[in-house]
């Protein structure tokens, strides 16, 4: 590196992640790990120099686990993000979260990365992953980085959490996620499955991994209640989804259970059929209302208690994460005209002044 203006690059790891250690430094304080493809709008409210408030792009306190960390976007981000929603950049490293360094090991720290990682998976609905791991001493000079070999993936906007919830889901879900991803149970595989939902190009491949998702999803939580292994692996959807129902207490309403269609539609994707439908959109309402029932259960399971994004009679609205009713789960467009939205918007429309201005006999 020659120059005071010269950067620095790396060939990108191929068996492992690189490892650089920086001499004549202090110990490390303060940890940051840079993530792919996590972003956010609102922040915590702070003040301005004009004396009001803001909360865009702000940064989010969030606790994890016992350590108290800071969700913050990289220095770049009003120069990469608009690339990236452009489709200029398919990934980009575009927030990072910053807490206190312990004496851990690179294997620690990495894994550690992982397991914010995976969460903010589950808040996105779409696969983060680690870029960096990087440690500075108390003068914001680097330690270390570790510097990881991704999971390739397309940058998603369709947050599951919102970025108001993105605290409460950190507090009360961190450690029973690291909890899980410890375990001896096959939970680490969970992001990846949840992760990959969008990558493939065509419907009935995002079909077939979802459903393999929902399926894995069910019955590790089936064996990890004591089921066995072997019965709940030979077990099909139907039946899966009836066990948990009867041995987990989960609710599943019955607009998702009414007919046949989901099982013919999984079936059919599963073994390379043409999927039984009435039209492509009618594909995309039963993906998206199975995707939501798959993150609100994970969600559930890591003990979040707070609401997601969800549907609302056609209109993008929240609920609570445990509210599986049909109208806050249902894609399809809701032409009655029931919405407030639209009952507001009728109201106005009714009560306009007649074309051409006021009523002549109005004052």
């Amino acid at each position: 590196m020659a120059g005071s203006d010269a950067g620095w690059s790396l060939v990108s790891p191929i068996n492992g992640p690189v490892r650089i250690a920086y001499a004549a430094v202090g110990p490390a304080t303060e940890l940051r790990i840079v993530l792919n493809n996590f972003d956010y709008e609102i922040g915590d409210g702070v003040g301005t120099e004009s004396g009001g408030f803001t909360r865009e792009g702000t940064p989010i306190a969030v606790q994890l686990a016992g350590r108290h960390g800071e969700c913050r976007r990289r220095p770049d981000y009003e120069t990469v993000r608009p690339l990236v929603s452009s489709g200029l950049l398919q990934t980009a490293s575009l927030t990072e979260f910053r807490t206190e360094a312990q004496n851990e090991t690179d294997e620690e720290l990495l894994t550690f990365a992982n397991h914010v990682a995976s969460l903010c998976t589950f808040a996105r609905g779409a696969s983060v992953s680690v870029a960096m791991v990087e440690t500075f001493d108390s003068d914001i000079r680097p330690v270390r980085r570790l510097v990881a070999q991704p999971v390739a993936s397309r940058y998603r906007d369709m947050a599951v959490v919102d970025d108001f919830s993105l605290p409460r889901l950190f507090s009360e879900s961190f450690g029973n996620h690291r909890v899980m991803q410890r375990s001896t149970l096959p939970w680490y595989k969970l992001p990846s499955y949840c992760g990959s939902l969008e990558d493939s190009p065509y419907l009935e491949q995002k079909f077939a991994s979802l459903m393999a998702a929902v399926e894995f999803f069910t019955r590790t939580s089936l064996i990890e209640a004591g089921l066995g292994e072997d019965r709940a692996t030979r077990l099909e959807f139907t039946d899966l989804i009836g066990a948990a129902r009867r041995d987990l207490g989960w609710v599943v309403p019955r607009h998702y259970r009414s007919g046949q269609l989901t099982r013919l539609v999984r079936n059919a994707v599963v073994h390379g059929s043409t999927a039984p439908t009435g039209d492509d959109a009618q594909f995309r309402w039963l993906f998206d209302k199975w995707r939501l029932f798959l993150f609100r259960r994970i969600l559930i399971r890591v003990g979040y208690r707070g609401e997601v994004r969800s549907p609302f009679r056609g209109f993008l609205d929240s609920s609570a994460v445990d509210d599986f009713s049909e109208e806050r789960n249902s894609f399809e467009p809701d032409e009655s005209g029931s919405h407030p939205f639209m009952q507001l918007a009728e109201f106005i429309r009714q009560h306009l002044p007649p074309e051409g201005g006021r009523d002549s006999d109005s004052s």
